[in-house]
């Protein structure tokens, strides 16, 4: 299903005034130009239109409900442009209720890694984490890696180090990981899995990841309100610079409570 939005407003002007009609009647001759692209990289596919007035975030959260992803394209920004206007794709991917694939501008699909990055921070949602993460290995016949990276700000960081050796985090870790995983495993046989520990800031550790990815995967976090402003700034980041396409999942409790089970396959989890 291609989405197409037209602003639910037009520029007032005496000498040259534009009706909501033609705006519209662009909105069409978009998706039309989609459907001809989209042919010509998958004839096969069936595809259907789909044209809404209003604001981008909203229209396009409310066109996804029930979808199994919604795909979103990232094109570079300046800061201003960001702050000032915002962003569709942080603003969807902090409200949706299904994944959110963002794919940047800068993508080049022709050079495969053959890699599959998940972002783990905790115990908590790592079921969601799991099972998109292993599907789309799976999927791909690619290698999972599983990144969980720390670091606290300088002063703090140094406190830790002095009293913890980094090998000894790494383990505690690894510990913390490994009964996780082992479902998982265990129901995709198939996927080599490769757990990194890394001591650095992990927006960082995982934009680094995502130059030799096809994908990466983190969890949104559970958020109030406003979702945008708690989407966290490890995803925002990643969102923002990363090299290949990023996957934000949502935080359901049904795959947190069910790790192991290939919810995703027998449609379940979507």
């Amino acid at each position: 299903t291609l989405v197409h939005v037209t602003p639910d407003y037009v520029p007032i002007a005496a000498l040259y005034p534009v009706a909501m009609s033609e705006m519209e009647e662009q909105g069409r001759a978009i998706l039309e130009q989609s459907v001809e692209t989209l042919r010509r990289w998958a004839p096969e596919t069936p595809v259907r239109t789909l044209l809404r007035v209003g604001r981008r975030v909203g229209a396009v959260t409310d066109a996804g409900r029930g979808a199994r992803m919604i795909v979103l394209g990232h094109r570079h920004v300046s800061m201003m442009t960001r702050l000032s206007t915002g962003t569709t794709t942080t603003g969807v991917a902090a409200r949706a209720t299904t994944p959110v694939i963002s794919v940047p501008g800068t993508w080049d699909p022709a050079v495969e890694h053959r890699v599959v990055g998940a972002g783990f921070k905790g115990a908590a949602h790592s079921g969601e984490l799991f099972a998109r993460a292993f599907t789309a290995a799976a999927d791909r016949g690619a290698r999972l890696v599983v990144l969980h990276a720390w670091r606290l700000p300088s002063a703090y960081d140094d406190v830790v180090e002095g009293r913890v050796h980094a090998e000894e985090w790494a383990r505690a870790a690894r510990e913390e990981l490994d009964p996780l995983l082992a479902d998982w495993s265990r129901s995709y046989p198939d996927v080599d899995v490769e757990v990194r520990v890394v001591h650095d800031h992990p927006a960082h550790a995982l934009r680094e990841a995502s130059k030799h990815a096809d994908l990466m995967v983190l969890v949104r976090k559970s958020h109030g309100f406003p979702a945008a402003v708690h989407l966290g700034s490890i995803a925002r980041t990643l969102l923002r610079d990363a090299i290949c396409p990023v996957a934000i999942v949502p935080p359901q409790a049904v795959a947190a409570e069910t790790p192991g089970l290939v919810l995703e396959h027998g449609g379940d989890l979507q």
